[in-house]
């Protein structure tokens, strides 16, 4: 079973939308799964929204007592997954559920040989990014190159990715601000068998960015981190 991690703050009429659609996809490819919802103390209700979709789909909601940042609540959301491949996407719509039948295509090794994890990137021959404006581009090129010394990763920056479990037996994940996808590439056991498929990346529909100067500085710092973690081991 896959289990998909959704990490919410204020994204109650996202979810209203994107949990159906998530069952739809996963209906046709006939694909047996749950979405866990890990909801940061929404004041709009997101968690109580989720609780009303649980009834008619597989549906697991965390509450935590406030906004805890997005990396511990993915964390959180794996600690009580049920399936042995898990999934991570935002609920923003930004991420197309539609991508999730082949990303688990090439986990399960039906394809090349298999890998123990995917990620949809945005760098990647047929992927691209839809309505960002040019100081976003640069943030995201910038944060990137940042890292190209830590991973051989196109978009380690991406936050739509699929794992299986066994990658995070003994990994000591202690990830700093947003970017689980990153610690995980970096101290996952993975063994090397990462691929990254083509996503279109398109911006959020309802709410704002979570994109500001505090979760900016809170990447350079886990990168500093990742920085001594693959240096000292």
């Amino acid at each position: 079973m896959i289990s998909i991690i959704i990490p919410t703050y204020n994204e109650k009429e996202n979810i209203k939308k994107l949990i159906p659609r998530v069952f739809r996809v996963l209906e046709k490819a006939k694909i047996r799964g749950e979405v866990i919802i890990v909801d940061d103390n929404s004041p709009d209700g997101t968690a109580e929204e989720a609780e009303k979709l649980a009834k008619k789909f597989r549906v697991r909601v965390l509450k935590r007592k406030g906004k805890l940042g997005l990396s511990s609540a993915v964390l959180d959301g794996f600690r009580i997954a049920s399936g042995d491949i898990l999934g991570v996407m935002d609920a923003d719509f930004s991420h197309p559920p539609e991508k999730i039948p082949e990303m688990l295509r090439y986990i399960r090794g039906s394809r090349e040989s298999g890998y123990n994890m995917v990620i949809g990137s945005r760098k990647v021959k047929g992927g691209s990014i839809e309505d960002w404006p040019i100081k976003r581009k640069l943030i995201s090129k910038g944060a990137t190159v940042l890292a190209r010394p830590i991973t051989r990763i196109k978009d380690p920056m991406s936050g739509f990715f699929m794992i299986k479990k066994s990658v995070l037996r003994g990994a000591g994940l202690n990830p700093r601000g947003f970017k689980i996808a990153l610690e995980i590439a970096v101290k996952g056991r993975h063994k090397g068998r990462i691929t990254e498929i083509p996503i279109k990346f398109r911006d959020r529909r309802y709410g704002e960015s979570k994109l500001g100067k505090k979760e900016i500085i809170n990447y350079l710092l886990h990168l500093m981190k990742l920085y001594k973690y693959k240096i000292t081991g």
